[in-house]
């Protein structure tokens, strides 16, 4: 297809329009038929529950609800394979509406028996996966993850992300050139599914998850098809993962911020494909939203920053009790008070006091996004953007040497002010992973106002130093949070020994209610 200003245009309304029309049609759908009515019976401590796991996975919020459904696939899935359950739709239904994830009443039994469909589907595939001897962590994962964002989308469709996915991919496929951003042939073969994965990754922030299912819903991938179904996630897997894609999302992170303010309009009103008609009404409402997300960024650094101190908090407490507390008294013979007392207080308040360093963009930003999206929409020609990084350049030896030594300078003032406050080593190394951990939420929460940033502010000196002493922390931080989230003992700890046995009797609660209820009824 032609790539000018006129078909980002119409790709957009089109994409938009269509989407729309497809999640009104599953809403209808939804409530046809007769509706669930969802007993309060415990609803106050599932949604409490929720809460609490929710702090201990610490994921963007947008994939909490396609997360709770693939945790109930994966307690009811054993029992499902072997014996099938009839209401599956409908215990899936009544568990999220307890946890709040659904508004009572808003589902019907046709929308349970599509849900039951679905899980049949993928339970047939699941089978054939182990009958060819795919592993089972590997079958669970690629079928439990595809299931689980299917479901989502009959609960609560939401097509525009989809939308934005593609029209956004056709306006970068636009903007960088392959040469400009491919080292070698391979990397020129794959760019374009690796750019599609890497406006996912930085536009919309999906997991690997939401990235299969789209692709297998672009892709046509059948179900049925094990051989290609096999290759085809295999191949996800490693495009996901890809330092290839890894940069390709770099490169669009750094100029997407005036397509997240379209991601934000069109998920904050019905009516914007017909407000891309009328360029004047459209600009004014895009300069309206840039204003609302610049005062939002407070409130949502406000919450990050308590979710994190609630995910520090929590997780710390775990490993004292589990580590910390148990070394002293085996070790040591007592409990060492001050470590202790600075390892609990510490990161929680260095995660509060991060939030002084915050300031919203510039109005020369917000001048800046309206002009880029005012070319890329109505006006025509490319939205002037930086020089693009050359991917073959590479640093000297001689700096790399340098910037270790430089990278060890803030770990030795650190450890000689441990030594001084009498730390072990266990003390010690439990204080460099909560600093560093706390170090990359909080450079993670300072992306919610770069995200906004179409024109990069002035470094100043003070913030230069503070980035150096603090840089070599968030990169160990980032290293221990991608180790965490492929174990997340926290959050394996709470499936086990409260979520399992807490989802268990309410079950078993809802079931004695609708038991006596029934007898009820038979007595009249």
């Amino acid at each position: 297809m032609s790539h000018n200003h006129a078909s980002l245009l119409s790709l957009l309304r089109q994409q938009l329009d269509a989407a729309r029309t497809h999640d009104n049609t599953v809403r209808t759908h939804n409530t046809s038929g007769e509706s669930i009515q969802v007993p309060g019976t415990g609803s106050k401590l599932a949604t409490a529950y929720e809460q609490l796991r929710n702090a201990a996975e610490y994921t963007e919020d947008h994939l909490l609800l396609q997360r709770a459904i693939k945790r109930f696939y994966k307690r009811n899935f054993s029992l499902f394979t072997k014996r099938g359950i009839t209401n599956i739709g409908e215990e899936l239904i009544v568990e999220l509406t307890q946890a709040g994830y659904l508004h009572n009443g808003d589902f019907s039994n046709e929308t349970a028996n599509k849900i039951k469909r679905l899980c049949e589907q993928y339970m047939y595939t699941y089978s054939e996966l182990r009958n060819v001897q795919v592993t089972r962590d590997e079958a669970n994962d690629w079928v439990l993850s595809i299931l689980s964002v299917e479901t989502e989308a009959v609960l609560s469709p939401h097509g525009h992300l989809s939308a934005l996915a593609y029209s956004a991919y056709h306006h970068y496929l636009m903007l960088f050139p392959k040469e400009a951003v491919s080292t070698t042939a391979a990397e020129e073969e794959q760019y374009e599914i690796s750019l599609y994965i890497a406006v996912h990754q930085a536009l919309l922030k999906s997991d690997i998850a939401t990235v299969r299912h789209d692709l297998m819903r672009m892709y046509r991938q059948s179900l049925h098809d094990i051989p290609a179904f096999i290759t085809f996630n295999r191949n996800v897997t490693t495009l996901f993962t890809s330092r290839y894609t890894q940069r390709l999302k770099r490169t669009v992170g750094k100029h997407a911020a005036p397509l997240r303010i379209i991601k934000s309009m069109a998920e904050d009103r019905q009516d914007l494909p017909e407000l891309l008609l009328d360029r004047d009404q459209f600009m004014d409402a895009y300069d309206r939203q840039v204003s609302a997300e610049y005062k939002q960024v407070h409130r949502k650094l406000n919450r990050g920053i308590i979710k994190s101190i609630i995910f520090i908090f929590i997780t710390k407490v775990i490993i004292g009790l589990g580590v910390e507390i148990p070394y002293d008294l085996l070790v040591v013979g007592s409990i060492a008070l001050l470590p202790l007392g600075i390892n609990l207080l510490f990161p929680p308040l260095y995660m509060a006091s991060l939030k002084l360093g915050l300031k919203v963009p510039s109005q020369a930003n917000a001048r800046a996004l309206r002009e880029y999206i005012d070319k890329a929409l109505f006006v025509g020609g490319q939205p002037i953007i930086p020089a693009l990084r050359d991917p073959t350049r590479s640093v000297s030896l001689l700096t790399k040497l340098l910037y270790a030594g430089f990278f060890l300078i803030p770990f030795a003032i650190t450890v000689y002010g441990l030594m001084l406050l009498h730390f072990n080593w266990v003390q010690a190394v439990i204080f460099f992973v909560f600093l560093s951990t706390a170090s990359f939420l909080g450079f993670r929460l300072s992306n919610m106002i770069r995200e906004l940033e179409l024109v990069s502010p002035q470094a100043k000196f003070l913030s230069t130093i503070k980035d150096f002493f603090y840089l070599p922390f968030i990169l160990v931080g980032q290293w221990l949070s991608s180790r965490y989230a492929r174990i997340n003992a926290v959050a394996h700890v709470l499936d086990v020994l409260i979520e399992l046995p807490l989802k268990t009797v309410l079950r078993l609660a809802r079931q004695w209610t609708r038991f006596i209820k029934e007898k009820h009824d038979e007595m009249y």
